[in-house]
């Protein structure tokens, strides 16, 4: 999976997605399909999500503080909305099973 780091204030951060990330986020309202209909309450909380797996306790102020002093939010939110995509790829893709289990349709 991809991750993002990001600097500040001499503090480094790694943003990332995770199963457990994606669905803390959906539990709290995220909706990836309502990002350009409701801009002002999905990017915040997709940048705010990828905190999640490796930075669960950080303040949400300090958070909105990080995002108002970043540079390329556009490339930042489309970076983000592909590592978004990653996790819900890894969900059904088969790429990563090693899987001992198997399925069939029984008629």
């Amino acid at each position: 999976m991809s991750k993002i780091t990001i600097t500040y204030d001499k503090t480094e951060y790694t943003l990332e997605y995770n199963r457990q990330s994606v669905k803390t986020m959906e539990a709290q309202g995220f909706v990836l399909d309502e990002l350009t209909s409701k801009p002002m309450t999905m990017i915040p909380m997709l940048f705010s999500g990828a905190f999640i797996k490796n930075h669960r306790g950080l303040k949400r102020a300090l958070i909105d503080e990080i995002f108002d002093n970043i540079n390329d939010k556009n490339g930042l939110m489309e970076a983000l909305m592909e590592m978004y995509a990653e996790t819900l790829s890894a969900l059904t893709d088969n790429a990563e099973a090693e899987g001992n289990a198997t399925w069939a349709r029984v008629n």
